[in-house]
């Protein structure tokens, strides 16, 4: 079968990243890239060698040299473009949050069922090779019946507040950009919780700066995840169980290390040495998905990505944020939750 050609939508740094790792994966064919930005269009293309430079996303879209398109702009015009491609029968990897709410994101994994068109929430963490450790450990029992998650995402980021985390028109906040990560790790071993409680500090745009959650499940598993844009933490994951626990190191979401310690205190650390920063994972996933005429990937389903969404949808409910365009098709009944929001100013 030929190489899948593909295309990049934005010019950013994560988009950089990914373009930067393309050069690791087992196949496939970075052939272009789109910026609303010529220049930019221009000199992303020269960099990372790429044949095809648009002006305009839709070019990009509707081009008969793409079969496979990577959406890396802000999270609110994820939708739109998302839609684009289904519509034009491009095979997506969407950067996560792959929409706003899990309204938007049914409406487009329902219409990717209907145009029989692959697509992924870019959820690259999942397909890290540390991770895949540490769902093999848990598996096997090495940690016993694991009973407790906890996972950080934190950094200080820009203050400057048209930086897109700062910018609600951009959907900024900690919480769909990073807060996603630790709501993964936990949903990863046990699916969409029983229970979800929420505090959070916001800006005076009403944005979360930070946000601390509580899940339960009726099982018995609780997991204690933070994210913030205004503080700087070590950024661990741990898995405790009745048998020992898992800590992954700092970063833990592009982590290359972990380790797996006893209830005897005895340590058996792991270390991956892959190159890049491990975008190349998720591609070759999304690749073999094609080859072998899948429209989801096993090992991050539709189902895993609204699971994850309906779980950012209640935490944004306690919290009390919103987003301006969540409100072209909404339901009726999103209105409900605002009775009940507790969530204080600094």
């Amino acid at each position: 079968m030929k190489s899948i050609r593909w295309g990049i939508l934005g010019t950013g740094k994560i988009a950089t990243h990914f373009a930067n790792d393309f050069a690791y994966t087992k196949t496939g064919e970075l052939k272009a890239i789109a910026s609303r930005n010529k220049v930019t269009a221009n000199q992303f293309a020269q960099r990372f060698n790429i044949e095809l430079a648009f002006q305009d996303y839709f070019s990009l879209i509707n081009s008969d040299q793409v079969d496979a398109i990577y959406i890396a702009v802000p999270h609110v015009y994820h939708y739109e473009l998302t839609k684009a491609c289904i519509l034009a029968g491009k095979a997506v990897l969407c950067e996560k949050p792959f929409t706003l709410n899990q309204h938007q994101s049914t409406e487009l994994y329902e219409l990717a069922e209907q145009h029989q068109v692959f697509v992924m929430e870019a959820m690259w963490t999942r397909f890290n090779p540390m991770i895949e450790q540490v769902i093999d450990w848990v598996a096997d029992g090495e940690i016993g019946l694991l009973s407790s998650i906890q996972a950080s995402f934190n950094f200080v980021a820009p203050t400057d507040p048209t930086h897109r985390l700062n910018n609600k028109a951009l959907g900024g906040g900690a919480l769909l950009d990073i807060g996603i990560y630790p709501v993964f790790l936990a949903q990863l071993f046990w699916g969409l919780p029983d229970f979800v409680q929420s505090q959070a500090i916001l800006n005076d745009d009403d944005i979360d700066m930070s946000v601390q959650t509580l899940l339960g499940w009726d099982h018995g598993g609780l997991a204690v995840l933070d994210t913030s844009l205004i503080s700087k933490s070590s950024n661990r994951a741990t898995l405790s169980g009745s048998e020992g626990y898992i800590e992954i190191d700092n970063h833990w979401h592009k982590a290359k290390s972990c380790r797996l310690v006893d209830k005897n205190d005895r340590e058996h650390a792991v270390e991956f040495d892959f190159p890049g920063m491990g975008y190349q994972f998720e591609i070759d996933e999304v690749n073999r998905c094609l080859e072998e005429g899948l429209l989801q990937s096993p090992n991050f389903t539709w189902s895993n990505s609204l699971d994850l969404i309906t779980t950012l949808d209640e935490i944004r409910a306690d919290i009390g944020v919103e987003y301006p365009q969540e409100h072209i098709s909404e339901p009726a009944n999103i209105e409900e939750h605002h009775h009940e929001h507790h969530h204080h100013k600094h």
